[in-house]
């Protein structure tokens, strides 16, 4: 009986850690990245080192301090990023009445 124990504990992670480790890396490739310019907090340019994840997606910020203000009303701010969104599209609109 514990020769069948002294197996079963080698042999069950064998089994069981490649699970968990497929479940947790299909957990980091479920994140998808936003590719905001501007942080939706300040309105300045996104440092590049600096964000935030919510609801399966990562947003750019400017600085650490900005990740409070966003986790404390994300819906918020990320209204003010499809707003700006919107206002860029608008800008770039090619369809001239001539």
């Amino acid at each position: 009986m514990k020769a069948i124990f002294f197996i079963a504990s080698f042999v069950f992670p064998l089994f069981l850690s490649p699970i968990l480790l497929s479940a947790e890396m299909g957990k980091a490739q479920a994140i998808v990245e936003v590719g905001n310019k501007m942080c939706p907090v300040s309105g300045d340019k996104v440092s590049g080192k600096n964000f935030v994840e919510y609801e399966g997606k990562r947003y750019g910020l400017c600085c650490k301090m900005c990740a409070d203000k966003f986790n404390k009303n994300p819906e918020k701010f990320i209204a003010m990023l499809d707003q700006d969104a919107e206002a860029e599209v608008a800008e770039h609109d090619h369809s001239h009445n001539h």
